[in-house]
């Protein structure tokens, strides 16, 4: 995984400032100084430091996968979601993969509990929508992640509707979402008169 820039910046100080103490070091032992004991604390202490932030890359690394693995598995049960069960077990099987008080905050209809937000969204008032995805990404230290997606299908009057829109999602450690932050390129009305009226 790519490290950051201050991460790399970080790095290469360490790695630096190693080789500059062992170089010193060398050259006080050959001229019989007494700064050795000094030197080898300082080199412990810079060894230290490199050591934490290999470590901290390594976990930001895993965070990162396992929230877009959880993102890609999203995704997967939205391309075909009648292979998964019912609408119900549909909703809930999207439920698993975010916190239990995980919330979808949707800009213009409000913000509900995660799973209500996608069984609202493909299924509420008798709606019959598709949710199509067209790209994901996630962050470096896989605290955020987003979607790029398309709404359509028919909604609560019968009418067809269709929607572009961006979730930004956050993680937790795990990589399970705990936040879902909902948006539209498009004015709440024409939002609203989609899903809920004369449709686009």
């Amino acid at each position: 995984m790519r490290a950051t820039h201050i991460e790399r910046h970080r790095w290469r100080r360490a790695v630096g400032s190693a080789a500059a103490i062992m170089l010193v070091a060398s050259a006080s032992a050959c001229s019989g100084t007494d700064s050795t004991e000094a030197l080898e604390q300082e080199l412990a202490e810079v060894t230290a430091e490199r050591d934490a932030l290999a470590l901290q890359s390594e976990e930001r690394a895993e965070r990162r996968d396992k929230g877009l693995a959880i993102l890609t598995e999203i995704v997967s049960i939205l391309d075909d979601p009648e292979s998964f069960g019912t609408e119900q077990e549909v909703a809930d099987l999207l439920a698993t993969h975010a916190t239990e008080d995980a919330v979808m905050d949707d800009e213009v209809f409000g913000a509900v509990n995660y799973r209500d937000g996608f069984y609202n969204t493909l299924y509420s008032d008798a709606m019959d929508a598709e949710i199509d995805v067209y790209e994901t990404w996630i962050s470096d230290d896989g605290s955020q992640g987003g979607v790029l997606w398309m709404w359509h299908g028919t909604n609560a009057e019968g009418n067809p509707f269709e929607l572009a829109g961006v979730s930004i999602t956050t993680h937790d450690e795990d990589g399970m979402i705990t936040h879902e932050y909902v948006t539209y390129p498009h004015d709440d009305e024409y939002v609203i008169v989609a899903a809920f009226g004369a449709g686009t």
